[in-house]
């Protein structure tokens, strides 16, 4: 097996990896491509790097970080001023 800390997955580590994203995504109705799905699955590898080597343990992970987003969403809020415009 490849050390996954130098950034490098051996295939049966991005198996695990791309399953446990599938999985996720199909969870949520999030479509694999779309900009949530790739947040998901660069997540997902960041969370494997980190020890979190098993399916079971990359989806919990994974929602455990999808409901701390969402702590941080408040719907009807003022909208913030942005400097851009």
């Amino acid at each position: 097996m490849s050390d996954p800390t130098n950034g490098i997955f051996d295939f049966q580590q991005m198996n695990v990896i791309r399953d446990a994203h599938r999985d996720w995504c199909a969870e949520q109705s999030i479509d694999v491509d779309s900009p949530v799905g790739r947040d998901a699955a660069i997540f997902m590898f960041e969370a494997y790097r980190a020890g979190k080597t098993t399916a079971v343990e990359l989806l919990e992970a994974c929602e455990a970080f999808a409901q701390e987003r969402q702590e941080h969403v408040r719907l009807g809020a003022p909208a913030i001023e942005s400097r851009s415009i």
